[in-house]
């Protein structure tokens, strides 16, 4: 059975934590795809300052992203972020990070639930989010979780110190 997590609409304030939980998370999750020089040099200060960087972080005042955190009792244990895309009507989920600790245990489950409430709450009826196609944890997230691979948007792009496949997931209907 799956623990209940608090979940909350992120602030400026929590960039810091949200930060160190991206850092770590991509650590675990990309450690056998990006490159070492890659994972060490990623840096929460200044993942903290793009969180938060006017016009352009996801958190910056103004900025149409939700961004939502998780919580075990008073420990910030994962986010997600989503927000608009170019295509009418499709928002898409930029970010879902658990802490690694955390994976299996319902926190990206409640995340998503939160980001699809917001997006349809927003106008959105369907939200897309792109996926490296060798991260068979969060493809396997997204299937369970209802998304369907939308295989003809897979591309190469460059990434952690790499070239990688990603493929395009897509919730429809999400009233």
């Amino acid at each position: 059975m799956d623990k209940s997590f608090r979940i909350r609409r992120a602030s400026q304030d929590d960039a810091g934590e949200v930060a160190r939980i991206h850092i770590e998370a991509t650590r675990a999750a990309y450690r056998d795809i990006y490159t070492v020089e890659y994972l060490n040099g990623l840096s929460v200060e200044d993942r903290a300052y793009r969180w938060v960087e006017k016009d352009k972080g996801h958190l910056a005042i103004g900025r149409p992203f939700g961004v939502f955190v998780a919580f075990d009792d008073d420990v910030m244990i994962g986010f997600a972020d989503v927000g608009p895309t170019d295509e009418n009507g499709v928002a898409e989920l930029y970010a879902i990070y658990l802490d690694p600790d955390y994976i299996g245990k319902g926190a990206g489950k409640a995340l998503l639930e939160a980001c699809a409430d917001y997006a349809a709450s927003n106008g959105f009826k369907a939200m897309t989010a792109t996926v490296l196609s060798r991260n068979s944890l969060a493809r396997a997230f997204y299937e369970r979780t209802g998304a369907r691979a939308v295989t003809e948007t897979e591309r190469l792009i460059e990434t952690g110190g790499t070239k990688e496949t990603v493929i395009s997931y897509l919730w429809a209907n999400l009233r």
